[in-house]
């Protein structure tokens, strides 16, 4: 299905109807929603297929994602968590996943900047380093 113009055009309008301050409102969206897939027609399913997309650049660019090695201690998450509570990134909320090719230390999705301090980046970096002579 092809998406016009017209379909990114009522999907911004309805983000606009959703979000209060600029963040999204869980409740309003869930509304919209039920509005849209109450229309007949395969235009509704383009409309939500453009503010699904904007949705996820959202939380894209809003969320904090944090990856170890092993799942961290709620204690730890915490402590984490109330570092990026301040920073503007956060408004999607903290997403902690476990990834075992790391080997140890964290990678830190801050919308579309990443912090690698993970033992696997060292490694890479330091191959990298031999093997450039």
């Amino acid at each position: 299905m092809k998406l016009t113009r017209q379909h990114h055009r009522e999907a911004r309008l309805l983000w606009q109807t959703v979000t209060v301050s600029g963040v999204p409102d869980v409740n309003r969206i869930r509304e919209a929603i039920r509005t849209i897939q109450q229309q007949e027609g395969r235009g509704a399913e383009a409309v939500l297929r453009c503010f699904s997309q904007r949705l996820n650049v959202y939380i894209r660019e809003h969320q904090i994602g944090v990856v170890s090695a092993d799942l961290l201690p709620v204690r730890q998450q915490e402590q984490i968590a109330e570092r990026f509570r301040e920073t503007e990134s956060v408004k999607a909320g903290i997403h902690f996943t476990v990834d075992p090719g790391v080997i140890g230390g964290l990678r830190i999705e801050e919308g579309y900047h990443v912090t690698d301090l993970t033992i696997t980046r060292q490694l890479e970096i330091l191959k990298a380093e031999l093997l450039k002579d």
